[in-house]
């Protein structure tokens, strides 16, 4: 079971939402969890450990991790029963809360106690002793809304180009480039210290994403129509960025649910 709450401004502007969910049984298979371009905040409310590995890095925690941004898959679970509460955080936007700098957690996933040390244990604690979903959502809101830092915002350029890449996906850095007026590299630069990945890279994630949601979908409609759809040259060249993104092809494909697009089960 999964609930999900939407936090309203000025939050909302950093998170797109915060999550609950309860296992009541072991999750005995593995998943790939798929790149978005976002940064996930998870607390485990139980004393289980669980693995993550990217790569040939293998990571094991307890009660909290930060997935930072992902340039490929990363592969999580088994899973054992219990509750966790997670932060989905938008893109560019983890940063100014979590207190780092996002291109160096992208592809780790260090514990929140790494990060922040005695707080994170404090409210892994009141986590804990949250009375159900509302309440952990209460808390998480509070705490994330106390460490914004008012005078904090994301450089103009940044924001208009990570709107533009999520509607129109990858192809288009080039002119975004030229609209902001900055240097290649500069823009670049700027643009992989607020987001944690390069505009290229992101803009790739975001038309593997379209098709990963066609896919998921309930009518999903041809491959060679979401190539198409999402602006891959052929079906050939989406089914390589498919594998790389997701270590497996569309057809292989095997979402864990039609709203929990983003985890293909192994």
């Amino acid at each position: 079971m999964i609930l999900r709450h939407y936090p309203a401004g000025p939050l909302s502007r950093h998170v797109a939402c915060f999550w609950w969910s309860r296992r009541h049984t072991v999750q005995e298979h593995c998943e790939h969890i798929l790149p978005s371009g976002g940064v996930q905040l998870i607390f485990a409310l139980h004393d289980s450990p669980i693995s993550c590995a990217s790569g040939t890095q293998r990571t094991v925690w307890t009660r909290s991790v930060v997935h930072g941004p992902q340039h490929r898959y990363y592969v999580a679970g088994p899973k054992p029963p219990g509750t966790s509460v997670g932060v989905a955080f938008r893109a560019g936007a983890a940063g100014t809360i979590l207190g780092v700098e996002l291109p160096d957690i992208a592809d780790r996933h260090p514990t929140l106690e790494m990060l922040w040390g005695r707080p994170a244990a404090d409210l892994h604690a009141q986590l804990s002793a949250a009375a159900g979903a509302m309440q952990c959502f209460r808390i998480l809101e509070q705490e994330l809304t106390r460490r914004l830092h008012p005078s904090h915002v994301m450089h103009p350029a940044v924001a208009w180009a990570l709107q533009s890449l999520h509607d129109r996906g990858a192809g288009r850095v080039g002119h975004l480039q030229g609209a902001c007026g900055y240097s290649p590299k500069h823009f670049i630069g700027l643009f992989k210290a607020t987001v944690g990945l390069t505009p290229k890279q992101y803009g790739r994630i975001q038309r593997f994403n379209t098709v990963v949601r066609g896919l998921a979908g309930s009518t999903p409609g041809t491959l060679a129509d979401l190539a198409a759809a999402a602006g891959y040259a052929d079906q050939a060249h989406m089914t390589r960025e498919f594998r790389e993104f997701a270590g497996v092809t569309p057809t292989g494909y095997q979402p864990t649910g039609p709203d929990r697009h983003l985890h293909h089960r192994t």
